[in-house]
């Protein structure tokens, strides 16, 4: 039995029991309860293996958070909306992407040689609790990587990692101890793996970010023994990009190209394969690569040329994804922009309004992934880690979060996640929580809004941060404040005969207040947020948006 005395909490608290071994949660009667008063919650018993370890998750103010819209089922493959900020799905029904993503949901990882075993299905649970509709499934291209900073130390553990898209049957071995890889046989069981992982997504109502590969990983954390299939001492096929130790140059051969080669044959097959393992299924994205070489550009260009062209030929075409090289100036995202990729993850912290270059198409569907353009996120606090989520939002944009999940990485407190074996832990990190829940609230807001008619206003309020339908009926204004406080608002396109609904939601604990409609028509409405800290303000016409 636990004993928590809620009388310091505000508003009310939803009360449930989180079993860390099946991912799902129990509500407890009752919730949620009054913060008056100390309350004794028991726990349910047994939980999923037989054992009585469980999480009491209290929530402050979350059953009352109004933005009530039900989680979107996956209809047809994801194409571009009129609006060119958004994709809409096979009904027509524009929608954004967001969510929780992580290093190890495809491919297990351990250190001290051990492999630890991800619990997929409570993954996907975590997810649908959190109301996320977007994850990405990365493919790392190591067997054995080295340098990931997750220590404080100069040298942090080794991290293995497996399956692998093609079959280790040697003979010999490679230089992680394994077998070598036969690259002309693809390992089934990784295909099946991934096929059965993105159906299981896709039952929860959530689309499937498909990493090709990373590029990031053949850039920082190579070492004499990771084993990589396209070093000729890891193969038997005499594929070698040239790494023997030492300079960059020599540990990104397989992505630096400037033209088809040896190297790239086997790239496209593995391509092809992957496309042919998930192309009937409506929930895919596709993502090339994430924070490869400078260099990479014609890599990452032909492959998503050489994905688009086969699926032309097969029943669905997915959005094809780009994220930034590890180049940190600027300039950097014109490099996305100008690529013929659907959707892309800038460098940019707050993504413009509008992601367009010389590129097919023109403009972008922008997904702001942390891992990009928030790194140290976890040293900020969780109102500036807000910020970030919803003044992306309301410049037109997505946002996916780099959540470190159960991968143990205490190098500055990132993610102090329970009981960690081999690298690998048994429960997640609380202290993101908060930036979890913001996604779904965004997501609801999404939903209430008539997305594809909206349009980012920086001059509409004096935040900077608008987004907006202006029309002399039926207008709506979600604008954020990313310190609360006072504001200004322009109403003027409305007459003052029509009435403006006024909703103030608290990111801070989920929590709406409702106040009395106004009239529109000022070109300067003052508004006063009623609570401390970031605010979100919800302004709909009364009879309903256009």
């Amino acid at each position: 039995m636990a004993t928590v005395d809620l009388s310091a909490m505000g508003g009310s608290t939803r009360a449930r029991w989180y079993d860390a071994t099946s991912g799902n949660f129990t509500k407890i009667p009752g919730s949620p309860f009054d913060n008056k008063v100390t309350h004794e919650f028991t726990p349910p018993g047994k939980n999923n293996e037989g054992e009585s370890d469980w999480v009491l998750m209290l929530d402050v103010g979350a059953d009352d958070i109004t933005p009530k819209a039900a989680r979107t089922p996956v209809s047809g493959p994801l194409r571009h909306s009129s609006n060119p900020n958004y994709f809409e799905d096979a009904n027509g029904n524009a929608l954004i992407l967001c969510g929780s993503q992580t290093w190890n949901t495809l491919q297990d990882w351990g250190s001290n040689g051990s492999i630890q075993t991800l619990d997929f299905n409570a993954f996907v649970s975590f997810l649908k609790a959190h109301g996320h509709n977007f994850t990405l499934l990365w493919s790392t291209e190591l067997p054995k990587f080295h340098g990931l900073p997750t220590t404080d130390t100069s040298s942090p553990p080794d991290i293995k990692v497996s399956p692998f898209p093609w079959k280790r049957s040697g003979p010999g071995l490679a230089t992680d101890g394994g077998l070598k890889f036969d690259l002309t046989k693809f390992d089934e069981n990784y295909f099946d793996r991934l096929r059965e992982r993105v159906q299981s997504l896709n039952s929860a109502g959530i689309y499937a970010g498909i990493y090709l590969f990373s590029g990031e990983w053949l850039l920082r954390f190579r070492c004499a023994t990771d084993g990589y299939p396209f070093s000729g001492t890891n193969n038997i096929n005499g594929i070698d990009d040239g790494y023997k130790g030492g300079s960059p140059e020599t540990q990104v051969g397989a992505v630096t190209m400037t033209a088809s080669n040896a190297i790239t044959d086997f790239q496209d097959a593995y391509v092809k394969k992957t496309i042919n393992t998930l192309n009937d299924l409506p929930n895919v994205l596709w993502i090339v690569s994430q924070e490869a070489p400078e260099n990479s550009t014609w890599w990452n260009n032909h492959l998503i040329s050489l994905g688009r062209a086969y699926e032309k030929k097969k029943p669905y075409q997915h959005p094809i994804g780009y994220g930034v090289p590890a180049v940190y100036n600027s300039q950097i995202d014109t490099t996305l922009y100008n690529s013929d990729a659907d959707w892309i993850a800038p460098l940019a912290r707050i993504s413009p309004a509008r992601s367009c270059g010389t590129g097919k198409p023109a403009c972008k569907v922008n997904i702001n992934d942390s891992d990009h353009s928030y790194w140290e996120i976890w040293n900020d606090s969780p109102q500036k880690n807000r910020n970030y989520a919803w003044e992306n939002f309301a410049n037109g944009n997505q946002v996916l979060f780099m959540d470190p999940y159960l991968v143990y990485y205490p190098r500055q407190k990132r993610n102090m996640c329970i009981s960690p074996v081999n690298a690998i832990c048994s429960l997640p990190d609380l202290r993101w929580e908060n930036f979890r829940n913001n996604l779904e609230y965004i997501l609801k807001y999404s939903r209430r809004l008539h997305l594809v008619n909206l349009t980012p206003g920086s001059s509409l309020c004096s935040t900077k941060y608008c987004l907006a339908q202006t029309p002399s009926i039926g207008a709506e204004y979600l604008v954020y404040a990313p310190s609360g406080g006072s504001f200004t608002v322009d109403l003027s396109a409305m007459p003052n005969t029509r009435m403006l609904s006024v909703e103030w939601f608290n990111p801070a604990t989920g929590t709406t207040t409702s106040q009395s409609p106004i009239p529109a028509g000022s070109s300067s409405r003052l508004f006063n947020s009623p609570f401390s800290g970031d605010a979100v303000l919800y302004l709909v016409d009364t009879e309903g948006h256009k």
